[in-house]
């Protein structure tokens, strides 16, 4: 790769493109950047890491051309406190210009003292611009002071003595000294120096330091600069290794070790390997920074960049190695691939970033659209808007939504279920003694819907009544409470008190029933209206307004299910009284079960009348001839509309006709009242409470909130007070909204 004046000439197409963009603002455009939004993107850098005494800060020096804060004795440590000279990130930005050297020294804070992130990223100017080197030392150390006294203000320490650094409120920081350096001599190039990782010191210390280089080395655009030094075993350096952890290809790791003049001299072939690639996947570089006693004497940039060129020229192994692997060798060679990769890797990132940015802000636009607005300045209207809105969706839900979720939708199988239980509390009547021989084991449910009693398509079909499971009643049963019923009346005439205690006996199952539906109505618009509140009062729990709310619905919830109750108890109460004005309906129905009940109690009587008569198809020509004749005889003398089973009516039944007439006295009212009752139990529940819950619910709410009371705007105010959470979730996102659109325009211009 061709070198001119310590710069990279990039061949490749997508380099030369870069190039220009290069001396068109796109190095500047990642910078600003990285200053505005690389805590919501991921920005390409150069991340410097590197084991305690590795010669990183030397490297740092020998490339940015400033000399760096040292300890006493040290290289980034002190001896007695194992203190960290280099306790935050240092970010060089190098920029080649024609104009004379200078630096510029900013403090850039990303993340507040308790550690937490800010809002937005914060970057204050320290201090005047230097255009004296050796100044920038003692600025540097000031800036970390700032750094690590962060409740304090950074001009504190610009000025005047006190750079201890064993006074700080915290060891480490993530926020981080940006130094801003141009000058006709320097390289373009960004780079970001960590502190150096180590060991045997405070272990909360070393997890800090680990964890600050792995926020940067583990992004994919971070280029890491794994610095090695000759006169360590390798595989004891644990730089190397987390290197490898994050990046395992070796594609963003470039490799550089120093202090060559330390390798024992049987041990040399060792490191050779690395830089003609025989080790190691990652590309590495060898240079030769100045010794600590250089250092001290005051050697120049100038003199340690030609004392490192004659060590390469005239020391082996390294001055006899192949041309091709001598370009990896020296600081100039290293700046130079370090800018040419920079470079590369920022060409290859423009679009994505572009494409990051779009993303992030259409992210966060919606974020911020889901936050609720800011505190109105008519709190009044903003809360009658608020129940307004509420009160409409819990009047759409009772007056019915389409799909699955609807309240309605939800309620309809507990009316079925409620429908089913009243319908199987219907007296289970026997037709014929418990004393003598079976004649039928039970009621089938094809009669029944043959005689008409049950509609053939209901469901589900009702079930046959079996005999012997406890609940049967018989003849004898019925004769023997109509007996004990008689006071003074003639014989063979029994008092309606007959009827109506076995229908009360009926009437009074139906209370559970009832109160099972009603209490599952009530639980399921206690459940939608939390969820209808959650909806539009999620945000508003601060200053107690959704919980003013739930209070006040729920109270009005419990008053429209107290009047509910008392109807539901006062139509149990009316069909303790068995009567109707349906009696056509009665008098069909107790014809149709009289035939019924007599057609079973003689079922093996007459050849089998009944099976024969349902059985007709069956049966001889002139059977069927005889009973179409006897059907068409009634019909002429006023017999309408009779049913082949009805003429088992016909049959003698002396000793149980009482019996029998009581038997379907009951069993038909029992249809009509059914009937009428699961109708009215659902349709008052509905009335009552499912749309009744809405009706006087916004008055309710008014009155609850106190929104007609003379201290009402208050009230307002107080009820509508914003979370500081939500206040400040919405401070970040405008600041990270305004910073996106900034760089996103940016970016623009860079590509256009």
């Amino acid at each position: 790769m061709p070198l001119e004046g310590g710069r990279c000439s990039i061949s490749s197409l997508a380099c030369a493109t870069l190039g220009a963009y290069l001396h068109s603002g796109s190095l500047l455009l990642v910078t600003d950047l990285r200053c505005s939004v690389d805590v919501d993107i991921d920005i390409p850098a150069i991340v410097a890491i590197g084991w305690q005494s590795a010669g990183k800060s030397s490297l740092i020096e020998a490339i940015s051309g400033i000399k760096l804060p040292r300890a006493s004795g040290t290289c980034t440590r002190r001896v007695t406190h194992i203190q960290q000279i280099l306790t935050c990130p240092t970010e060089c930005q190098l920029e080649q210009a024609g104009t004379p050297w200078k630096c510029e020294v900013s403090l850039r804070f990303s993340h507040g003292a308790d550690g937490n992130p800010l809002p937005t990223t914060l970057t204050v100017p320290f201090g005047p611009t230097i255009t004296d080197k050796l100044e920038v030392t003692e600025r540097i150390q000031r800036a970390q002071r700032a750094i690590l006294n962060q409740s304090s203000p950074p001009d504190n320490f610009l000025f005047g003595a006190g750079t201890d650094y064993t006074k700080s409120e915290i060891p480490f920081s993530s926020n981080c000294i940006v130094l801003r350096i141009s000058g006709s001599d320097v390289t373009d190039l960004n780079f970001i120096d960590l502190p150096g990782l180590f060991s045997g010191g405070q272990d909360n210390e070393m997890k800090l330091i680990r964890k600050l280089a792995v926020s940067y080395i583990q992004k994919p655009s971070c280029i890491i600069l794994l610095t090695v030094a000759c006169e360590t075993d390798f595989v004891n350096q644990g730089a190397h290794r987390l290197a490898r952890e994050h990046d395992p290809s070796s594609d963003r790791t470039t490799g550089v070790l120093t202090k060559p003049d330390r390798i024992p001299a049987t041990e040399e072939e060792n490191w050779l390997r690395f830089i003609r690639g025989d080790r190691e996947e990652t590309t590495w570089f060898c240079v030769k920074c100045p010794s600590t006693q250089a250092i001290d004497s005051g050697i120049t940039w100038e003199q340690a960049r030609a004392a490192e060129s004659e060590f390469f020229r005239s020391t082996p192994p390294w001055s006899t190695l192949e041309d091709a692997y001598r370009q990896k060798l020296r600081t100039e060679n290293l700046t130079a691939c370090l800018s040419d990769k920079l470079c590369k890797w920022i060409a290859d990132r423009l679009p994505d970033i572009q494409r990051d940015l779009s993303r992030l802000l259409e992210k966060t636009n919606q974020e911020l659209k889901d936050l609720p607005p800011p505190p109105s300045s008519a709190p009044m209207s903003e809360i009658l808007r608020l129940i307004t809105e509420f009160t409409r969706a819990v009047e759409k839900q009772g007056e019915g939504e389409p799909g699955r979720d609807g309240l309605l939708q939800q309620i309809r199988p507990w009316q079925e279920k409620f429908r089913v239980a009243i319908r199987k509390t219907a007296p289970c009547f026997v037709p014929r003694f418990r004393t003598k021989p079976a004649r039928v084991t039970s009621v089938p449910s094809p009669v029944c819907v043959e005689y008409g009693l049950y509609d053939a398509s209901e469901s589900p079909r009702p079930s046959d009544i079996e005999l012997d499971d406890g609940k049967e009643i018989f003849i004898d049963d019925v004769l023997e409470t109509a007996e004990w019923a008689v006071t003074r009346e003639l014989p063979n005439n029994y008092p309606f008190i007959v009827q109506r205690e076995y229908i009360i006996e009926r009437v009074n199952e139906w209370d559970k029933p009832a109160q099972t539906l009603f209490n599952s109505i009530v639980e399921k618009l206690k459940e939608m209206t939390l969820c209808i509140i959650d909806t539009h009062f999620e945000h508003y729990t601060h200053g107690g307004l959704k919980e003013r709310v739930c209070n006040i619905v729920t109270t009005h919830l419990e008053l429209c299910a107290k009047e509910t109750s008392k109807r539901i108890e006062f139509l149990l109460q009316v069909e303790r009284e068995p009567s109707t004005q349906n009696k056509h309906y009665f008098k069909d129905y107790r014809r149709k079960f009289l035939a019924l009940y007599k057609g079973l109690f003689h079922t093996h009587s007459n050849d089998a009348f009944i099976e024969r008569l349902q059985g007709r198809g069956s049966q001889s020509s002139q059977f069927n001839s005889a009973l179409d004749g006897i059907i068409a005889n009634l019909a002429k003398i006023g017999f309408r509309d009779v049913k082949p089973l009805e003429l088992a009516a016909l049959q003698s039944s002396e000793e149980a006709d009482d019996a029998l007439k009581i038997m379907a006295d009951v069993r038909a009212y029992f249809q009509v009242a059914f009937k009428r009752f699961v109708d009215n139990i659902p349709k008052a529940i509905d009335e009552l409470l499912v749309l009744g819950l809405a009706k006087g619910l916004q008055d309710a709410l008014v009155n609850g909130l106190g929104l007609d009371s003379p201290d009402a705007h208050e009230r307002c105010t107080r009820l509508l007070a914003e979370s500081p959470h939500i206040a400040g979730r919405r401070e970040r996102l405008i600041a990270r909204q305004s910073r996106l659109e900034r760089a996103q325009g940016e970016a623009v211009n860079v590509l256009v």
